[in-house]
């Protein structure tokens, strides 16, 4: 759900904001993360649609047509070497997503017990918009670690995250309100570009598995919908100065990316896959992502 197009309307992820059009546009973006997800139900701290849409995806009977050891999967998944010679690339491409998940899953858990009470107790727009997105996240973590479902996997192993993911985190937890967005916004932006290059490379991964290929990138269409409403948002928010400062540590993220997820590395993230990040913007995304996300 596209916002309607305005005198504003950019598809670049860092142009400035009208001033006079912004809480119009923040309450937007809460209007479709309420359309999107269903409202939130405070006894259990799930969102209705997103519950039957990560149900269906769960419902499938789509499979991997091999073999995958849970007792490799688990001893990679614990301490990974890109060297393992029975490291092929259908179980790379699944560790893949089940580390993405617990990055996720640890960055949500501690950004949210060091913010969440404040998000809760303002009603601003802002905090409103940023409590409703960070329940998205929780939701990625479950779509990432859905894809062993299709591995006859079972993902849930001890996640000890990397220093590079440690700081990342902890500057986002911890960052003064003026830090905040600004790392925030650099978060998101690299974080979509990444999805977007995993999504890229699934079929090459596994070629002779097209279904399957099919349902994992249906799972990553579903988050990079979200992110590019979380860049969006975030570039709401900020000022010109914060754009600034954002887009200039959304470079040095994406280039620690595979410091905090060696399996990035492995799968063929390295320097030249980030040639084109300077100049990523939402032309670049899957075209039914766009269609279906938030973006002003």
């Amino acid at each position: 759900m596209t916002t309607p197009p305005s005198p504003t309307r950019s598809d670049s992820f860092y142009a400035r904001v009208d001033d006079a059009q912004r809480q119009a546009l923040l309450q937007a973006y809460i209007d479709h993360l309420q359309a999107r997800n269903g409202q939130l139900d405070p006894s259990t701290g799930r969102l209705p649609r997103r519950e039957a849409s990560l149900e269906t995806m769960n419902a499938s009977d789509v499979r991997y047509a091999g073999q995958v050891s849970q007792a490799h999967f688990d001893r990679l998944y614990a301490n990974f070497s890109a060297s393992d010679p029975h490291l092929d690339p259908a179980l790379l491409l699944l560790l893949l997503f089940c580390k993405m998940n617990a990055g996720e899953a640890y960055g949500v858990r501690v950004v949210k017990a060091v913010h969440a009470r404040r998000w809760q107790q303002s009603q601003d727009l802002p905090s409103r918009a940023i409590a409703f997105a960070q329940e998205e996240e929780e939701y990625h973590t479950r779509i990432l670690v859905g894809a062993a479902h299709h591995f006859n996997i079972q993902a849930g192993g001890e996640y000890v995250p990397r220093l590079a993911l440690k700081v990342l985190i902890g500057s986002l937890a911890y960052a003064p309100r003026l830090f905040f967005f600004p790392i925030l916004y650099a978060s998101e932006v690299a974080g979509v570009y990444i999805f977007n290059w995993t999504l890229k490379r699934v079929r090459s991964l596994i070629p002779d598995q097209p279904q399957l290929a099919e349902a994992l990138e249906q799972r990553l269409i579903e988050i990079i919908i979200d992110e590019i409403g979380h860049v969006g948002f975030n570039r709401l928010v900020l000022g010109e100065q914060g754009r600034g400062l954002g887009r200039l540590l959304a470079g040095q993220t994406a280039r620690g990316l595979p410091l905090m997820t060696p399996e990035l590395g492995a799968a063929g993230f390295d320097a030249s896959a980030l040639r084109g990040f300077a100049n990523f913007d939402l032309h670049d995304l899957p075209e039914q992502a766009r269609q279906r996300a938030f973006f002003a």
